[in-house]
């Protein structure tokens, strides 16, 4: 009987090991905390199906959109830090909280970092049929209708917000901002005629230029988009927005206290993904450029970009009007 027992003990001393090896062991949800349309929600649904493939388990995109992203955000602050719930986010899960006061949670002390999967650039859209032909015929029929003219975004605190807020602050244009609960809502509503230009990410923008419906005037960031190589930047379309540089990213992340195990498969998963060779042309169609970074990276990302928004967001006096 001695003998029989001290043989099954090792068994029962692995038996916990083993489950843990086994994860996931059940479907993972991946939370965007937009409407659908946008940089997270179109990255989600292109690496959740090849994800699940590589876990054995679905990857189920959940959209709970609101409060500048603050919303979906929070419910994945708050999940069991179990690795099976994850977010898919852009730039305005960090950002939005800075506009708020007081913070409602601080996104890089509460997160750890799967994998920053790309960045992705803004640009300036407005109707195929606005009086504004191209980016200098903007500057000018925004400064001949002070107070007039409105524009959308993604939410409030979200960087398409600050785009316009931070363009503002260094013309002295007097534009009006109307936040949405994502990039999608935000164009169906220029479309609409309800506003009349938005700051909006490629992949939300890039089906309605391709369908003639909205025009383009510029890119947000500092260089030329490759899909879009005649478009000037703002930059170098007024002195005044030298500095001018509006950009979001992909990021998938955990709550801080999610073990290394999950943390690392859903690394791997979503690499695996992401190089698929069916995805690549797509990814580069909407702007991405692609990073897929270690976790350690990503976090060293968010701490950085966090830093450095914070104090543009004090310096610019930008308050989400929530």
């Amino acid at each position: 009987m001695r003998r029989r027992h001290l043989l099954a003990a090792p068994a029962l001393l692995t038996a916990p090991a083993v489950r843990a090896q086994a994860w996931p062991d059940r479907p993972v949800t991946m939370v965007v905390p937009f409407a659908p349309g946008g940089t997270p929600d179109v990255a989600a649904r292109l690496v959740a199906p090849r994800m699940g493939q590589a876990l054995g388990q679905p990857v189920v995109v959940e959209n709970r959109a609101g409060g500048g992203s603050t919303i979906g955000t929070r419910s994945v602050l708050q999940a069991k830090p179990d690795g099976n719930t994850v977010l898919m986010g852009s730039i305005s899960f960090m950002m939005a909280p800075l506009t708020m006061d007081p913070p409602p949670f601080d996104s890089a002390a509460g997160f750890r970092v799967v994998s920053l999967l790309a960045t992705v650039p803004y640009i300036l859209i407005v109707r195929a049929d606005a009086p504004p032909r191209d980016i200098a015929g903007f500057h000018k029929w925004v400064r001949d209708n002070p107070g007039k003219l409105n524009y959308g975004s993604a939410g409030s605190g979200t960087p398409l917000h600050l785009g316009g807020a931070i363009y503002s602050l260094l013309t002295g244009a007097d534009i009006i901002h109307v936040a949405y609960r994502g990039s999608g809502p935000a164009i169906a509503d220029l479309l609409a005629g309800n506003v009349q230009m938005a700051f909006a990410d490629v992949p939300a923008a890039a089906p309605h230029i391709q369908a003639g419906t909205v025009r383009p005037l510029a890119s947000l960031v500092q260089h030329r988009l490759p899909t879009y190589p005649t478009l000037p930047t703002m930059a170098e379309s007024d002195p005044r927005l030298a500095d001018y540089d509006i950009y979001t990213w992909a990021m998938l992340a955990a709550p801080k206290a999610t073990p290394d195990l999950p943390v690392n498969r859903l690394h791997d998963a979503l690499i695996e993904a992401a190089r698929a060779p069916e995805l690549q042309p797509r990814f580069a169609d909407l702007g991405f450029d692609m990073v897929m970074g270690s976790p350690a990276e990503g976090d060293a990302r968010l701490a950085r970009e966090q830093a450095k928004w914070a104090a543009l967001i004090r310096r610019a006096g930008i308050k989400a009007d929530l």
